[in-house]
C-alpha cells in the first residue's frame, strides 16, 4: 500500500494532497522573504487535520512507516517557523482538536485538547467561576497547545509566570504511536520546542478564581523610572498584570485608530489589579515615587480593552518588522536606550510584557512595505533588537526555525542536552517537525544550518539596514513618537 493510499483510509476526507489547501500552510504569520523560503521545503504535500488524540497517534504512527516528516499546527500565530515545513512532508493541523475535556472547580484545573482557543477557553471557564491565569495578546485566535509549544509568558505572566508553570499534566504523542502521560519535570523537554519531541494531545491547566478586574494606567518619564515602578509591583498581590509601551507604540497607534496619543513621551504602563484587593491610591504613591502619574480611568479601560490587538498598528505600515525578546529588568534601560540609538531614522514602537522573577518579554515594532525593493535588506532590522538585549543580558523568546542556532541559550545547557538525547533516542530521522531542534540545513550545503546563516547574515547586514528608514514615513506626526 501506498503512502498516500495509507493516509487516504486512515483519514477519509481529513487528509488532502490538493495544491491549493497546501498552500494555506506554507507559512505563517511572519513575512519572510521568497529567497529565503527556497532553501526549505517550505510546502507540504500532506494536510492531516486531527479530530482526537487518536487521529493524531495514527498520523505519527503512519510518518515514522514511510519516513514521512510531520510538522505540527495550531492556528501558526507567530512569527518564528515553529509551524512551518523544512522538509516538505505533512502538516498535523490540530485546530479542530479543540475540546474542553473536564473542568474541575474544586482543584480550580481544566483539561482541554491542544486547539483550543485561550479566548473561548475563557468564556467556557466563567460559568465555573474560573479564568486563564495567564494567555497571550493573540488569545482571539492563539491556541492552548501552540503557546505551551512555543514556552509563551504574555497577560497575567507578573503574577502567574509563563504558560509552563500554569501547565500540571499533559500527553504527548510519539512516533510508535502511544501517547503518554508526563507531568512535573518530565514535560519539561516538551515546552518550548514546537513538537520536535512528540505532539501534545492534551494539557491540564491550572486556573485562577474568576473575579472582577480593575484596570489603571501610569505614565512615567523614562525607562529608569519604568523599572524602578515595575520592580515596586511584583510584590503586590493586587497586581494581576502589567505591561508597558512607549511614546512611540502610542503615536502608532493613535495613528492607526484616529484619535490622540494617551502620553507624548515616556512610558506607559497598564495595569490590571484583582478588584478586591485593589488600592488605586497606593498605585499613585508607588508612581508618584518614580516620577509618574496616574492616568484617568478612561485611558486605562482602552489600554485594557485593547489588550488582544498589539499589531493594528500594522494596517498603517502596511506591514511590521518585529524583533522579539527576554530581557532582566535591570537590563532594560540600557537595551532601550541602545535601540534608539540603533534605530534613528524610525519611529518604532516598543510593547513589554512584566514576568515575574524580575524579566521583561518585549516587543519592537518597526512599520515597513514588504512589497518594497529594500523589504529584503531592512529585515535585518529585526535582528537589531534581539542582539542589544542579549549585551545587557537578554535572549530570544522562542525557537521556532529562524532561531534553533540558538537554542543552547533558550533553554538553558542542561535543560538542550536533555531534549539532544531524547531526540536521538526518539526521533534519531529527525522526522518531528524537522529543523526546530536542529538545523534546518542549507539543501546544497548540508553541514550549514540555515538558522545560523541567518543570524550572521543579519549581523553583517544590520548596520546597513539601519541606515536605510523604513518605506513607512520617517516619523509619526505625534510628538514624541521615538521615546
Amino acid at each position: 500500500m501506498t503512502y498516500q493510499e495509507a493516509a487516504e483510509r486512515a483519514f477519509g476526507k481529513a487528509v488532502s494532497f490538493d495544491p491549493q489547501i497546501l498552500r494555506s500552510y506554507d507559512h505563517d504569520l511572519g513575512e519572510m522573504p521568497r529567497p529565503l523560503m527556497a532553501l526549505i521545503q517550505h510546502r507540504p504535500h500532506t494536510v492531516v487535520v486531527a479530530r482526537s488524540a487518536a487521529d493524531v497517534a495514527t498520523a505519527l504512527s503512519l510518518a515514522e512507516r514511510y519516513d514521512v516528516p510531520v510538522t505540527p499546527r495550531g492556528q501558526a500565530s507567530a512569527g518564528y517557523g515553529g509551524a512551518i515545513p523544512s522538509r516538505g512532508g505533512m502538516v498535523l493541523d490540530l485546530s479542530n482538536c479543540n475540546r474542553i475535556l473536564a473542568v474541575d472547580a474544586d482543584k480550580n484545573t481544566v483539561d482541554v485538547e491542544p486547539g483550543v482557543v485561550w479566548e473561548d477557553l475563557s468564556r467556557a471557564l466563567a460559568p465555573h467561576g474560573l479564568d486563564n491565569r495567564v494567555c497571550p495578546t493573540s488569545a482571539p485566535s492563539s491556541t492552548v497547545g501552540g503557546w505551551f509549544a512555543m514556552g509563551g509568558v504574555g497577560i497575567g505572566s507578573l503574577r502567574y509566570g509563563s504558560i509552563r508553570d500554569s501547565v500540571l499534566e499533559i500527553d504527548v504523542a510519539g512516533l510508535d504511536g502511544t501517547i503518554r502521560t508526563l507531568a512535573g519535570a518530565d514535560m519539561e523537554p516538551f515546552h518550548q520546542t514546537c513538537g520536535g519531541l512528540g505532539v501534545i494531545t492534551r494539557l491540564r491547566l491550572a486556573c485562577r478564581p474568576a473575579g472582577a478586574i480593575l484596570p489603571l494606567a501610569v505614565r512615567l518619564p523614562d525607562a529608569a523610572a519604568a523599572t524602578r515602578f515595575l520592580e515596586t509591583l511584583e510584590t503586590s498581590p493586587a497586581v494581576y498584570s502589567a505591561s508597558l509601551v512607549n511614546a512611540g507604540y502610542c503615536a502608532l497607534r493613535a495613528e492607526a485608530e484616529g484619535h490622540v496619543p494617551a502620553i507624548a513621551s515616556g512610558f506607559l504602563v497598564s495595569l490590571a489589579l484583582f478588584e478586591s484587593q485593589a488600592d488605586t491610591a497606593e498605585i499613585a504613591r508607588l508612581a508618584a515615587a518614580c516620577g509618574g502619574e496616574l492616568l484617568d480611568d478612561a485611558v486605562a479601560a482602552m489600554e485594557w480593552e485593547g489588550r488582544y490587538y498589539p499589531m493594528r498598528i500594522k494596517k498603517i505600515g502596511p506591514s511590521a518588522l518585529v524583533g522579539e525578546f527576554i530581557v532582566p529588568l535591570q537590563g532594560f534601560v540600557a537595551t532601550a536606550a541602545a535601540l534608539t540609538a540603533a534605530l534613528p531614522g524610525d519611529c518604532f514602537g516598543l510593547e513589554a510584557f512584566a514576568v515575574c522573577g524580575g524579566k521583561l518579554a518585549v516587543l519592537v515594532y518597526i512599520l515597513d512595505d514588504a512589497k518594497t525593493l529594500l523589504y529584503p535588506l531592512r529585515m535585518a532590522k529585526a535582528m537589531i533588537p534581539l542582539r542589544l538585549a542579549i549585551r545587557h543580558g537578554g535572549a530570544p523568546y522562542a525557537t521556532g526555525m529562524w532561531f534553533s542556532a540558538l537554542a543552547r541559550t533558550i533553554y538553558g545547557q542542561d535543560k538542550y542536552k536533555r531534549i539532544a538525547r531524547l531526540k536521538t533516542a526518539q526521533d534519531s530521522r529527525d522526522l518531528l517537525n524537522p529543523g526546530t531542534i536542529s538545523g534546518p540545513w542549507l539543501p546544497f550545503l548540508p553541514f550549514i544550518n540555515l538558522s545560523r546563516c541567518i543570524l550572521w547574515a543579519t549581523a553583517c547586514l544590520a548596520p546597513l539596514a539601519a541606515r536605510l528608514p523604513c518605506a513607512r514615513r520617517r516619523a509619526s506626526k505625534h510628538p514624541g513618537a521615538t521615546s
